[in-house]
């Protein structure tokens, strides 16, 4: 059987001063170098959820900031469409404008040079007539 002497107590001394250095000299240190180490990860897991959370963000902004610029370009494209059909528009009725003053012009002229030449040519058939008379009644 087991003895219950002296030497038990001084064991069972032992051990529960060794347990009490071991505690104070390496457990405790261990426990509180974990715990730091925790609370360092959790604070670091913390900022990554943040630096996610902010890349997250910072790209919805970006994919709203691309389809605003998107639909600027395409609004932008369309003014410039509207614009240059009204600016073709404005040409062609310029040039329209342009070719019926050169058209009235031409036929003034030509009303013109016709109505000198008809009294340029009543002006000869009056001679004319008054020679083919002088001929008729001379021969």
């Amino acid at each position: 059987m087991l003895d219950l002497n002296i030497t038990l107590l001084f064991q069972l001394a032992n051990f529960l001063i060794a347990l009490i250095v071991l505690n104070e000299l390496l457990i405790r240190p261990i426990r509180q170098i974990i715990r730091q180490r925790r609370e360092l990860m959790d604070g670091m897991r913390g900022e990554a959820e943040k630096f996610e959370d902010e890349a997250v963000q910072r790209l919805e902004k970006y994919e709203a900031a691309l389809v605003e610029a998107r639909r600027d370009a395409a609004r932008q494209c369309d003014a410039g469409r509207a614009a240059g059909a009204a600016e073709q528009q404005q040409l062609v009725s310029e040039a329209q404008k342009k070719a019926q003053e050169i058209l009235a012009q031409t036929r003034r002229e030509l009303e013109a040079e016709a109505r000198d030449t008809l009294a340029a040519l009543r002006g000869q058939v009056s001679a004319l007539s008054a020679r083919t008379a002088e001929k008729v009644l001379q021969g």
